[in-house]
Formats: C-alpha cells, sequence, structure tokens
C-alpha cells in the first residue's frame, strides 16, 4: 500500500516489535507517512492486545493508543516459512525495527547482520531493555524494572513514603523517540553513502538519560538525590500546595518570581528575609517556607489563586485528573484529540502526533489494524500467489485474512 502523504511518504518500516518502545516509535514513522507493516505472532499477536482493562469496545485501549497508521501480518516465526516472509518483506523495506532479546533474531535469520546482508540499505533499529553489551545485556526487562533498577523510583514518591512507580511509561515512550531520531539519522547517512546502519537504543540507556542531572548532581556533591513529593531538590517553592478547594502546582524559579509570589500572597517581607531571600535560602529552610505559604494558599481556591497568579506570570497548575484534562479547552484548540474512524468503534479518539510541521499536525489517522488484517494483502504484494497464500495458511505460518 504506498502511502502518499506526509514527511516519511515511499518509506517502509517493517514493525518486529511489541509492547510499547517500538510500537510508539513507528506509530510515530505511520504518523510521518511511513508504510508500516505490523509483523504479529499467529498465537495472539502483539502482547499489549491483552492488556485490558481499560478496554474500548472489547479492543485493549493501550493497543489503540499505539498502532493507528500501520497494517497488520500474523506469522510464526518459528517456522521457516514465517521467516521466509519475514525476509522478503526485509528485502523492500526501508527500515526494520526490533524489540526481540538480543540473541534471539539471530537463530531465526532474522537479526541485523542476516538482514541487511540480503539489503544493504536496510537501517535495523534494535531495542533492548539493558543494552547488547555488558552483564546485563540478556536481563529481560519493562518500563517498571527499569524504573528500579536505574534509581528513578528512588526519587519517585513523598519523602516518608516507599519508592513509587511513575505514573506513566516514561522510559517506554522516551525509548521510541530515541529510536525514531536514530532511524532518521541513519537515514540521513544512508543518503550520502547508500548504505544502511545499526541503530540501538535501550531502556536502561534512556533511563540514565531522564537521570542526567541527578547524576551530575551525586557525582559534583555526592549526596544521594531522595524523593522530594512534587518538590524538586534544588528548587523552592517548586511543589503542591493544597487550597480552599483542589490543589494548585506552584512553580516560582528564580527570585524575581519568588518575590512577585510573596506579594500576591500577602507575605511580602518573606522576599527580603534572610531565610528566603535567595533560592539556596529556600531550599535549605524549605519546610519552614512551605509552612508559611501553605497557611496562605489555604484561604482561597486554587482556581482563584491560579487566576490571581498568571495574571502576575508565576507559572502555576491545578492538579487535575486525566477526565478534566481531556475536556480541557487548550486540548481541543490544539486539535491534540482527534476523532479516528475505526470499523468497530464508533466514537474512537486518540492523541494526536504531537508536533507541527509546516504549519499543519500530522492527519494521517488509520485505525489501529485487527490481528493479521492486512495478511493477505501484504503476502499478494509479496508476489505470492493465492494458492501458495492458502497453503501457509494450513501450515500454521500465517493467520488472517
Amino acid at each position: 500500500m504506498a502511502v502518499t502523504s506526509g514527511s516519511l511518504a515511499g518509506l517502509v518500516v517493517l514493525d518486529l516489535s511489541r509492547n510499547l518502545a517500538g510500537p510508539y516509535c513507528t506509530m510515530l514513522l505511520g504518523d510521518l507517512g511511513a508504510d508500516v507493516i505490523k509483523v504479529e505472532s499467529t498465537g495472539g499477536g502483539d502482547d499489549t492486545r491483552t492488556w485490558r482493562p481499560p478496554e474500548w469496545d472489547g479492543d485493549s485501549a493501550t493497543f489503540l493508543a499505539c498502532n493507528r497508521n500501520k497494517r497488520s501480518i500474523a506469522l510464526d516465526l518459528d517456522t521457516a516459512a514465517g521467516q521466509d516472509v519475514v525476509q522478503r518483506l526485509a528485502i523492500r523495506s526501508d527500515v526494520v525495527v526490533s524489540s526481540f532479546r538480543p540473541g534471539s533474531l539471530r537463530k531465526r535469520g532474522l537479526d541485523d547482520e542476516s538482514l541487511r546482508a540480503r539489503n544493504p540499505r536496510l537501517v535495523y533499529c534494535s531495542i533492548s531493555a539493558f543494552g547488547s553489551r555488558g552483564p546485563k545485556r540478556d536481563w529481560p526487562g519493562y518500563d517498571p524494572v527499569l524504573q528500579a533498577e536505574s534509581g528513578i523510583m528512588s526519587v519517585t514518591g513523598q519523602p516518608d513514603g516507599p519508592p513509587a512507580r511513575l505514573g506513566v511509561a516514561a522510559i517506554d515512550l522516551g525509548t521510541a523517540l530515541w529510536a525514531a531520531v536514530g532511524i532518521q539519522a541513519a537515514l540521513r547517512t544512508r543518503e550520502r553513502t547508500g548504505l544502511g546502519e545499526l541503530v540501538e537504543v535501550s531502556l536502561y540507556e534512556t533511563a540514565a538519560w531522564w537521570l542526567s542531572y541527578l547524576i551530575s548532581g551525586y557525582l559534583g556533591s555526592g549526596e544521594v538525590p531522595q524523593r522530594h513529593g512534587s518538590g524538586a531538590a534544588f528548587l523552592a517553592p517548586y511543589e503542591v500546595f493544597s487550597t480552599a478547594e483542589g490543589d494548585l502546582m506552584v512553580t516560582a524559579g528564580n527570585d524575581q518570581l519568588f518575590g512577585t509570589l510573596c506579594d500576591e500572597l500577602g507575605l511580602a517581607e518573606l522576599a527580603t528575609d534572610p531565610r528566603y531571600a535567595v533560592n539556596s535560602a529556600r531550599v535549605a529552610n524549605r519546610e519552614d517556607l512551605h509552612a508559611v505559604l501553605q497557611e496562605a494558599f489555604a484561604r482561597k481556591t486554587a482556581a482563584e489563586w491560579q487566576a490571581l497568579l498568571r495574571r502576575r506570570s508565576v507559572p502555576c497548575g491545578i492538579v487535575r485528573t486525566v477526565a478534566e484534562f481531556v475536556d480541557d479547552e487548550q486540548l481541543e484548540a490544539l486539535g491534540l484529540l482527534v476523532a479516528t474512524p475505526h470499523p468497530e468503534i464508533p466514537g474512537l479518539r486518540l492523541v494526536g502526533t504531537p508536533l507541527n510541521i509546516g504549519g499543519r499536525r500530522p492527519d494521517r489517522l488509520e485505525a489501529p489494524p485487527a490481528l493479521g488484517q492486512h495478511t493477505g494483502e501484504i503476502l499478494d504484494e509479496l508476489g505470492f500467489s493465492r494458492l501458495e497464500i492458502e497453503a501457509l495458511r494450513g501450515q500454521g505460518a500465517v493467520a488472517g485474512p
């Protein structure tokens, strides 16, 4: 299927990934116009198809969120016939994205070296948990495991509470973005050399990148980063305050903003108090400062304080639920929550691509595919006859219409 619009129109991406990091990467490439062929197992497809609740009319909401603009072919990669189909797909592809554990595809002849021997222009992106080298290279891992291993959980949560997992899969999504960046850099190199490259990213390396300024702080000071709830180790006030109704996140990131905040709260004297006049002093006395500010914030609602502080350009935000965010007028104004036609899910809406190119958001909106929905179509494009396709179905090497 030729895609005729988008920055990456004409690019063919063979998606051998599953779960979140790989699928989010390939969805982004698909949003930008690439023809993404998603290879799924005949035994149930991408694991995220079973990650429910939550679900939307029987489909996993997680799967729906990261698999639009793709075609699905269901293959048994443990069969020679299934492996042959992938090899033939790789010959006509520009990019392969894989999230299998290191070495697991080599025995199937589907690793970087095997596929690039057949197609030297192929850009092969390998996504792993811990990277391709080192003592942990073979360890399995999901996003929360890397949050624990990296130290992210140790700095997440309330100071007097246990370590906490981030509420979103930030390592998975960050790895997806790094994979997309690496792929496009390798494609740019291919324009000059005519040859593809191996791109490697891992959840472990993304976790280290998220921690970069905390790691620098530790190496420079020897102080181990701690949990600060909604606050930050190096700024105050930079945290959530309870109000007469609702909670408000306030970020007075410099001395001038702190002075303005104090003035609006009726506490102008704090801005010249030696305990609070400069950020380093406020950080040293953060608990006392919080108590004084909290007493003032309790006098009005979060909405009232937000209106007053925004008028004075003090950054702040009401702590909202996801349900409240979905109804936010700014989300509507940006056109970021987009209706996506789906044959079985009326009213499906998904978060669009969070970028604009030439003043336009990528607007390709093909519904996330059913398992093996495009198997016959893709095999036909590869030159398989109807009899050969039926034979493959009979062998259990492929599934789907």
